[in-house]
This record gives C-alpha cells, sequence and structure tokens, in this order.
C-alpha cells in the first residue's frame, strides 16, 4: 500500500508526523499546506489502496473525501485535537481524537508512542500555545527553565512559519520543513545544527 502522510502545515501538526515518522521511518507521500489550509484529503480523494495518516486536521472538514477514500479500501489512521462530528464506523478507520483544551496533535501522538520523543511534544505544544501542558510534560521529563525557553522558541518559529495565504508567503513550505527536521532525533540537534532554524527567525 503506497504510504501517504497528510498533516496541518504547523508546529503542531510538523512535530507530530516527525515523532511518528521517527518511530516507524516510511518514505511517504506529503501532503500539507499552509496553516489554514485543512481540506486536505480532498487533495487524494481518488486515491485507492493507500496507507493514508492524517494529522492536525478536522475530520469534520474533511468527512465527504474521508468517506470516499474508507469506500476505495484505504486504510486511515487519524490523529486529532479539534472538532471531529460523527466519527465514520469503519473497519478501515482508527481515529485517536482528543478535544480537550489541555492537548495538541502532538500530545496524542507522544501517548501513542508512550514519550518516545517527548521533546517534539512539548516543542509543539509550546507552539500551539498550550503553555500549561507544555511545561508540565518539560518539568516531568526534567528541562529546565533556559531549556523549556529554547523549546518554546522552536515551536513558536516552526508555528509562525505555517502563517499565510499561500505557501509562497512562508519562509519554508511546509513539507520542506518537514525534511529539515527528519535527520534530529531531537529538538536540540535541530537548535544547533539546522540551517533552517536561522531563516526561521
Amino acid at each position: 500500500m503506497t504510504p501517504i502522510d497528510c498533516f496541518n502545515g504547523d508546529a503542531d501538526g510538523l512535530c507530530a508526523l516527525h515523532q511518528l515518522r521517527l518511530a516507524e521511518p516510511t518514505e511517504s507521500e506529503l501532503v500539507t499546506g499552509v496553516k489554514r489550509d485543512i481540506q486536505l484529503l480532498e487533495r487524494i480523494r481518488e486515491r485507492c489502496d493507500c496507507k493514508i495518516t492524517v494529522l492536525d486536521i478536522s475530520l469534520d472538514s474533511n468527512r465527504n473525501a474521508l468517506s470516499q477514500l474508507l469506500e476505495q479500501g484505504n486504510h486511515i489512521r487519524w490523529f486529532d485535537h479539534h472538532f471531529p462530528g460523527e466519527i465514520p464506523d469503519s473497519p478501515l478507520l482508527h481515529a485517536t481524537i482528543n478535544t480537550s483544551p489541555k492537548v495538541c496533535t502532538s500530545l496524542l501522538v507522544d501517548q501513542e508512542l508512550a514519550g518516545k520523543f517527548r521533546e517534539w511534544a512539548i516543542t509543539a505544544a509550546f507552539g500551539d500555545n498550550l503553555h500549561h501542558s507544555a511545561q508540565r510534560f518539560a518539568g516531568q521529563t526534567g528541562l529546565d527553565a533556559d531549556q523549556q525557553k529554547q523549546l518554546r522558541e522552536l515551536g513558536e518559529l516552526l508555528n509562525y512559519n505555517g502563517y499565510g495565504e499561500t505557501v509562497d508567503d512562508l519562509h519554508f513550505p511546509p513539507e520542506q520543513l518537514f525534511r529539515h527536521l527528519q535527520p534530529h532525533e531531537s529538538p536540540w540537534s535541530f537548535i544547533h545544527e539546522s540551517e533552517a532554524l536561522p531563516k526561521l527567525r
């Protein structure tokens, strides 16, 4: 089955996918866009026999395309924290959705992975303006104030990159920014080594 990753182009979508692909390395087709571009399944609704991972976009906003993709035999895994409406009852859909204001998609992925790449989830939580949740997990992870400050800056920079009317308005297209994240198992190596970070600033 062809793997496809659909993800919001903000910090939460980027860090959610990065955690998953660190845990499950896969060469996949990337489908993403600016932060406001959330009807991503419309772009792939004609696809068949694919393994689709969807991150940080509303199920309710993609309902029609989702129904068609399920009818065409695609296997779909969905992580999100936005209002989903009624979740389709299908053996081909595995949905992990929690609309609590204390969680973001990256924290749901972190839970799925038993905290294996938690510092990326903390980065996303800061970027998604969930400071209390980010600080709580950072404290549990043993991060000091300076480390938390660095992850907050990184999360906010990743998030701000997603704001724009079109991809041309961004410092990096989100799929390109994800490729910059990929070599880095921890945020610290990205912060200290990536050539992308100065451009985000």
